[in-house]
């Protein structure tokens, strides 16, 4: 499973987190340069997290509009560790996993 992180800078910490609960390896798209506005999500992405503080909105709205195509779930976050771990906790629930 392949997580496409939109947005940030600085994300290993969001990406360590990813790995260790079983949704990595974890792609990331930063979003400054205007190439990643251009491209496809992965084939194999089964989780797209856009840090909404972090993204501009051009991206943003793009790589949602190209997940909603594929029917990839999507979560977003602030680039805050704990409200991360609070989404992928609504989100693993949804799909019936437990969160640890």
């Amino acid at each position: 499973m392949i997580t496409l992180l939109v947005g940030g800078d600085r994300i290993k910490t969001y990406s360590d987190y990813l790995q260790a609960n079983g949704l990595g390896p974890v792609l990331h798209w930063n979003g400054r340069k205007h190439s990643e506005c251009h491209r496809a999500i992965p084939l194999h992405t089964r989780l797209v997290v856009i840090l909404v503080d972090q993204v501009n909105h051009g991206l943003a709205t793009k790589t949602r509009r190209m997940a909603g195509q594929r029917d990839l779930p999507i979560v977003y976050s602030p680039r805050s560790l704990s409200h991360l771990d609070e989404v992928i906790g609504r989100f693993r629930r949804a799909i019936g996993r437990p969160s640890h």
